[in-house]
């Protein structure tokens, strides 16, 4: 069973990898694919965000930043030397027919780090603006395809790394509304859960 879903995925990245492969989209996804890219538009655009709504802004920024300050060092550090799967791109198992548009990499595959953090940005995004949250996933959905794209990571990587990001982020979301519960409680006088009297 084990061997059949690696090899579906391998399938689906050559697929994916080849099949829309044209001089216009490699250079988009070669381009969009690199967070220094895109992280001072997303900078300017935090900064442009405090000066209407200052409060939230920084709460949500706030909130940004301890969310990837999980989803890096648990994929990079943690989830990766465990798993030890290496990239398609690796000169070890250079996947034959692939188009390996950033060169050959020694480092681990599974998950990709960049949709773990992307997902797990998109979620958080969309727990706050619940209405803006279809333009959130179709930027991390982007970001997540452009690591097939240009041949580092195998599809399987880009989805279980969204799927562990949107649960770090909703992990981090749901421990601050429990934390301002808390303190709505303590504020308002009223006891909390744990020390209720029994019936």
């Amino acid at each position: 069973m084990v061997e059949f879903l690696l090899s579906l995925d391998r399938y689906l990245f050559l697929f994916l990898n080849t099949q829309f492969s044209n001089p216009i989209l490699d250079f988009f996804f070669v381009t969009i694919t690199e967070a220094r890219f895109w992280i001072i538009p997303a900078f300017l655009g935090a900064a442009f965000f405090i000066g209407f709504q200052k409060k939230k802004a920084l709460i949500v920024i706030g909130l940004a930043l301890i969310t990837v300050a999980l989803t890096d060092p648990i994929s990079a550090r943690i989830i990766k030397p465990l798993a030890g799967r290496l990239r398609p791109c690796h000169p070890d198992v250079l996947l034959e027919g692939g188009n390996f548009l950033l060169g050959l990499k020694k480092s681990f595959s599974f998950p990709s780090s960049h949709s773990m953090n992307i997902f797990a940005q998109a979620t958080l995004l969309s727990l706050f603006y619940p209405r803006k949250s279809i333009w959130f996933f179709i930027f991390a959905s982007i970001i997540g395809f452009s690591r097939i794209y240009v041949g580092v990571h195998y599809p399987g990587d880009v989805i279980f790394g969204a799927l562990f990001g949107i649960i770090i982020a909703c992990g981090v979301f749901y421990s601050f509304r429990f934390v301002l519960l808390l303190k709505g409680r303590r504020r308002s006088g009223l006891p909390e859960e744990n020390s209720l009297p029994e019936k």
